[in-house]
């Protein structure tokens, strides 16, 4: 659907606009009309047309409906309703009227300015508390439901301008409750805020996030990406060996107590790193409290309010080119039919940033080939008992 398409009807409702594009899923901003001329804002987000038929991708959005239905926090994007509209399935969600933190970066970065160091720390530490109120959620039978979102990135905070802060996005959120989640071994979720842990494919839990949070904080910090490789392999590497330099090595306004927050937050180890990110988001509010008052609100409104919109994204095919590696893009469902020999790519709802589509983690370097050096150090050996017995 292009925008020149638009406004148009879509169900009950009618699109507007598009907010998002991806590989997968594209979201819109909607109006819904009630009676006596009641209108709601909302945004809309749907299967790409081509993907309908892929029962992979309608099971992971059944899967993100039941589940971020039932978190209702300030802190997170509200899930209104689930909705069928020409026989496929749409998710209804709270419009948040402002922009993600990745536009305010980049405008920001194109103007010469960095986000003021307080107004970092205060958005981190909303995000905390939408994080810890995830990771604490129970079932119906009062069960942890064992929530991990796998996506904290710039690209999913959202900061509205009435100076809100919320987690948007759980799409590749693990959760006990997941029908459609891949088997272990699989790597889901954008390279550069991954922890080691999530970059191996290794068991997550909620510290993983914490480790996201801290990364994002340096980036709101810094102004700039923790990594810069230019390729997919030597990206993965630099996220597993987890080495964050201090934020004030970049920026020299930041204070020790920043440092040691995102020191502890992106520990190698899960156990160095805060017990719960409600913990993080406390030593965030410790740290504020000690500066000079900040109408962070307010702030975040006013910075908003300078800013222009960003493009309106454009649609990603499966033929789009990836800069800087040579990984086919690919769809969920045809990823997890193959083990490929290297990591394929999708994009997803992050301004065109290369996500993780789900991949089998590759082994050490080495290892797959210890058998082959062994029966190579072998056959040498018995040739040369050989020589020595018949040749000499």
């Amino acid at each position: 659907m292009s925008s020149s398409d638009l406004p148009r009807p879509f169900g009950p409702y009618t699109l507007l606009r598009r907010l998002a594009a991806g590989g997968m899923a594209e979201v819109y901003l909607a109006r819904t009309a009630g009676a006596a001329g009641f209108e709601k804002l909302v945004a809309i987000k749907r299967i790409h047309p081509h993907h309908a038929a892929d029962g992979g991708f309608g099971s992971m959005l059944l899967d993100e409906a039941k589940l971020s239905v039932a978190l209702s926090h300030r802190n997170i994007v509200q899930t209104l309703d689930l909705a069928c509209v020409g026989g496929a399935y749409v998710l209804v969600m709270e419009h948040v009227e402002g922009y993600d933190a990745h536009h305010v970066l980049e405008t920001l970065r194109r103007a010469g300015r960095l986000l003021p160091v307080d107004l970092a720390a205060h958005v981190i530490a909303e995000v905390c508390r939408g994080l810890d109120y995830a990771h604490g959620h129970r079932d119906e039978q009062g069960e942890p439901a064992g929530i991990v979102h796998r996506d904290v990135s710039p690209q999913n905070v959202l900061l509205s301008f009435a100076g809100q802060v919320k987690i948007a996005d759980f799409g590749i959120a693990k959760a006990n409750s997941r029908q459609s989640d891949p088997e272990s071994g699989v790597i889901k979720g954008k390279y550069f805020y991954m922890s080691p842990e999530q970059a191996w494919a290794e068991p997550l839990d909620h510290r993983s996030d914490i480790f996201s949070a801290g990364v994002v904080l340096w980036e709101l910090l810094v102004g700039e990406r923790l990594h810069h490789a230019s390729d997919v392999h030597s990206l993965l590497d630099a996220v597993r060996r987890a080495e964050v330099p201090a934020p004030s090595c970049r920026r020299d306004e930041i204070p020790e107590a920043l440092d040691a927050i995102v020191a502890r937050a992106t520990a190698a180890n899960p156990v160095e790193r805060y017990a719960d990110a409600g913990a993080m988001a406390d030593a965030l509010v410790e740290y504020l409290a000690d500066r000079a008052p900040l109408d962070a609100s307010g702030r975040i409104g006013e910075l908003l309010a300078d800013m222009s919109p960003p493009s309106p994204p454009r649609m990603l095919s499966l033929a789009d080119h990836i800069p800087h590696t040579r990984d086919r893009v690919v769809t969920q469902s045809e990823q997890e039919r193959q083990t490929p020999t290297e990591p394929p790519l999708r994009y997803d709802l992050d301004e065109g940033e290369p996500t993780v589509a789900g991949w089998k983690s590759p082994r050490p370097a080495g290892s797959r080939y210890t058998w082959l050096w062994a029966l190579g150090a072998g056959s040498l050996l018995v040739g040369l008992v050989v020589w020595l017995l018949y040749g000499a």
